[in-house]
């Protein structure tokens, strides 16, 4: 992608708008969040963002990406046990239980 530079204006309140073309580039519109990180070198990069709900932010641990990459591996592998009633996944629980 060859380089491009655009300059923007700040209004007294230090904002701006982004060209059509870097919210484009993006992926981003009116009412979405971007990050503005600051790199190893000092500068500063644009990087959309969307906001997790408390309640969701155990799914994004490493930890917990993990467990779920290798339950789709079993899955996809065939390693998985079905149940055809709740009596029956009672018994299966109750059964790792023991071990």
């Amino acid at each position: 992608m060859p380089a491009a530079t655009t300059f923007l204006t700040l209004d007294k309140k230090g904002r701006t708008t982004l060209p059509e073309e870097v919210r484009e580039a993006l992926g981003v519109g009116a009412g979405d969040f971007i990050l503005l990180e600051r790199t190893e070198r000092g500068t500063f990069e644009l990087v959309p963002a969307t906001l997790v709900p408390t309640d969701q932010l155990w799914f994004y641990h490493p930890e917990m990406r993990a467990r779920i990459a290798k339950s789709e591996e079993d899955f996809a592998a065939g390693r998985a046990t079905w149940t055809e009633t709740p009596e029956q996944a009672q018994a299966f629980l109750d059964s790792l239980k023991k071990k």
